[in-house]
């Protein structure tokens, strides 16, 4: 009995300093212990058997829904058997507890005595639930982050091979407009209400996620490609319909795994972005889905990208020549600079293939650059041979006239190679004339104050060639191929292209035809008074090498 009490006494200091509960069964003589706190907690005097559903007394306290998880504890009755569930106190409340079973056997195998403890950890279990959130949700949006979307879609195209998947990104149009004009708080609650109508409108086992800024992405199952458009026109309209006083409008990139879905989802993400990236500001089109072609079109142009900073560096960048006659005496009166890029591996890359590019990220300036100061070397080199000096034309980019001070670049090159002004024709393409035109025509007219002689290059590929011609300080117009060509096919076409060239000269303009390949070209321009001309008909563009064999 001494000892009884003895043990009374320690499991009730373990409980005072631990805030467990300890109970005891010895099916051998039939004692029984429970510490006070069970009955604090649950409202029972005594636990009689350590299965509390098997008792009328504590069978209810088990919550229902964990019944079959706190039935894995009798699975195997002997050692330590551990499970964590809910169970029901006397408030009616549910609390999380660890409850731990140490069983003890006879030498027949049979259960002499079982001691188990209780402890409620469900502040750990809040606490790691709320660590679990954290780590799965975006904390603006609550929207999935990419780790759990990753895991989600992952189990999903395994667990679910035998349907259509699609992957969805999508993002705000213009999303830093509305940052700064209506503030950063604004652009949150934005992005909460597109995370709420995806709440709304995928259904699981679909899924989606917050990516990063703006952008989500959501993979859905699906049948036909219309159960796409018109998911997204369902969450588009949601997405609309709002209480902002501008309107949100959103854009799609979708990539079809199809029988590919081992492909990983960051990956299939991207290529539903490129899809996107296709349309962006587009305001026709919303949806575009992935096309492989534009994938490796963009894999290119990230292939030229990184290896054009080196090419500059090795002189892969190659300048040709194509002279310029005079359609009178058949002399060569001036040559235009183009550019080839001769490739150590690829071989000799075209200017289509490499140029729009280096106009889109900016390269351009230091190509364009490059490119002048060939053209003055070989300037300096026919002037120390004796050969007959002519201008020679060289391309002038918008990145220039929006961010250098090109007439300092100008200057320095000029009297780096001892060359007046006069040396080059530096050409303007037409469209350039509809941006920034105030500032454009400033500097032309500096520039042709300083000497240089100013080209329109492409002349009638735009819609206000005639007009333009009232204003802008130039010296030369060059009629583009594609101009010329259509032209020439019908009566109308070629009176235009008369009183173009005669109005042009009584502007005391010069006037340069492109692409003349025929002898019919050649024919209509002489008897149009046209004065120079250049194209296939008279020689191809060449390497300095080459085009020094020619006669001038």
């Amino acid at each position: 009995m001494e000892n009884h009490e003895f043990m009374e006494e320690m499991y009730e200091a373990a409980v005072k300093q631990l805030r467990t509960i300890v109970f005891e069964i010895n099916y051998i003589t039939g004692q029984k212990y429970c510490s006070p706190l069970f009955r604090e907690c649950f409202g029972v005097d005594t636990i009689q058997n350590e299965n509390f559903m098997e008792d009328p007394a504590t069978d209810g306290i088990v919550y229902e829904e964990d019944v079959e998880l706190y039935r894995t504890l009798f699975a195997n009755r002997k050692g330590e058997q551990t499970v964590t569930c809910r169970f029901v106190t006397k408030s009616g409340t549910t609390s999380w507890y660890k409850i731990v079973l140490q069983y003890e056997l006879q030498e027949s195998g049979e259960v002499a005595k079982v001691i188990g403890t209780m402890k409620d950890v469900s502040d750990e279990i809040r606490s790691s639930a709320a660590l679990r959130y954290r780590q799965d949700f975006d904390a603006l949006t609550g929207a999935p982050n990419t780790e759990r979307f990753n895991e989600e879609v992952t189990r999903l195209l395994i667990w679910d091979n035998g349907h259509h998947h699609a992957m969805i990104v999508m993002d705000i149009e213009k999303f830093k407009v509305i940052n700064d004009l209506f503030g950063m708080r604004v652009g949150d609650l934005v992005l909460i209400h597109l995370a709420d109508a995806l709440k709304e409108t995928v259904a699981s086992p679909n899924t989606y996620c917050r990516m990063h800024s703006d952008v989500f992405c959501i993979c859905i199952m699906y049948e036909t490609k219309g159960d796409i458009i018109r998911f997204i026109e369902k969450l588009k309209k949601k997405i609309e319909a709002n209480k902002f006083d501008f309107d949100i409008k959103t854009s799609y990139g979708v990539y079809l795994p199809g029988e590919n879905n081992s492909l990983a989802v960051n990956l299939m993400c991207d290529r539903a972005a490129l899809a996107k990236k296709s349309i962006k500001d587009s305001a026709m089109q919303f949806c575009a889905f992935y096309d492989e072609e534009y994938r490796n079109e963009m894999v290119k142009n990230t292939q030229i990208e990184l290896e054009m900073e080196q090419a500059l560096k090795e002189r892969q960048f190659v300048m040709y020549l194509q002279p310029k006659f005079d359609l009178e005496s058949r002399e060569i009166v001036g040559a235009e600079v183009l550019t080839r890029w001769n490739h150590p591996t690829k071989g000799m890359i075209q200017p289509n293939d490499f140029i729009p590019l280096f106009e889109k990220n900016g390269f351009i300036l230091k190509l364009d650059e490059y490119m002048w100061e060939e053209a003055c070397k070989a300037i300096q080199g026919w002037r120390k041979t004796g050969r007959r000096e002519f201008p020679v034309s060289v391309n002038v980019s918008r990145f220039h006239i929006k961010n250098r001070n090109i007439e300092q670049v100008l200057e320095k090159l000029l009297s780096k190679y001892d060359l007046s002004p006069g040396a080059l024709s530096l050409e303007i393409t037409e469209t350039m004339f509809f941006d920034n035109s105030d500032k454009l025509y400033y500097l032309l007219k500096r520039l042709q104050e300083m000497g240089f002689r100013l080209e329109v290059d492409d002349f009638g590929s735009g819609y206000s060639s005639l007009n333009m011609l009232r204003n802008i300080p130039v010296d030369v117009i060059k009629i583009d191929k594609g101009f010329l060509d259509d032209t020439l096919t019908s009566e109308k076409g070629k009176i235009v292209i008369r009183h173009t060239i005669a109005m042009a000269k009584e502007l005391q303009l010069q006037i340069i035809a492109e692409g003349v390949e025929t002898t019919e070209h050649v024919d209509f321009l002489r008897g149009s008074h046209c004065d120079v001309a250049q194209g296939f008909y008279f020689a191809r563009p060449m390497p300095l090498e080459e085009f020094n064999k020619l006669n001038f």
